[in-house]
């Protein structure tokens, strides 16, 4: 564990190479001097830069190649869970989107099942996606299907990631998505997140879940997404009631 006067320096460079970063000095993507060049610039040791490039990198503000540091300033703000390749093709990226494995009917573990309904162990379609850029991955994308809405698409989505199974569900079956209820956690990330998401363990991540319902309740797909922190902007507007608040 470090001491408190070691700490105090990682949070001092830290700052320092956060306001050069936002001032641009490294470009919007450019790549930052070595770990060996920035401690000889600031008197540093070796381990104390690399302790603030961690810090500065679970901010999202640099990305890693290799040994290599970029910037990636100024963060992209996505805004709660929109169709995501048409999004950052909008912001005039390229998106990425890979299915971790091939969508298929699996056994519903017991939090699916009580949503859906069913027996713990009945069969659900399940899909999961990493969707991003090809330098940064945004968020991980698990998506739950009732098997009766989902089978008979389950060779276009293992064909095309991007493919919107929920809009296919409604039109095919004349049914329509009115409430979606979510759930929201911050924690840090699993050791299987840290390695897809590529990040360092102490980035923060957004647990959300998300059930989507027809008006007659039932339930037409159930997501869980993992979402790197820094890149998301969650926000939600609801009815006001006065009495009994505080």
């Amino acid at each position: 564990m470090a001491s408190n006067a070691e700490e105090g320096k990682i949070e001092s460079l830290a700052n320092m190479l956060r306001e050069r970063i936002k001032r641009g000095d490294f470009g919007t993507s450019g790549r930052l001097p070595t770990v060996t060049q920035l401690s000889k610039e600031y008197g540093m040791a070796r381990a104390t830069v690399y302790q603030s490039l961690l810090l500065l990198r679970s901010e999202g503000l640099l990305r890693v190649k290799g040994t290599s540091y970029f910037v990636n300033y100024p963060l992209m703000r996505i805004p709660g869970s929109p169709l995501f390749d048409k999004f950052l093709l909008e912001q005039g990226l390229t998106p990425v989107t890979d299915n971790l494995d091939d969508p298929d009917d699996v056994p519903a573990p017991a939090d699916v099942a009580v949503v859906f309904g069913v027996k713990e162990g009945d069969r659900v379609i399940l899909r999961r996606r990493r969707q991003g850029t090809v330098e940064v991955p945004y968020r991980l994308h698990e998506n739950w299907y009732p098997v009766e809405f989902a089978e008979p698409f389950l060779e276009e989505m293992r064909q095309d990631p991007d493919m919107n199974v929920a809009g296919r569900i409604q039109d095919e079956r004349g049914i329509t998505i009115i409430t979606i209820r979510d759930t929201v956690i911050t924690r840090l990330p699993t050791a299987e997140e840290i390695e897809l998401l590529k990040v360092v363990r102490t980035t923060p991540v957004l647990e959300v879940k998300k059930q989507f319902l027809t008006a007659d309740n039932v339930t037409v797909m159930f997501v869980r997404s993992v979402l790197v922190g820094a890149y998301f902007e969650l926000s939600y507007e609801y009815p006001h009631k006065r009495r009994g608040s505080k």
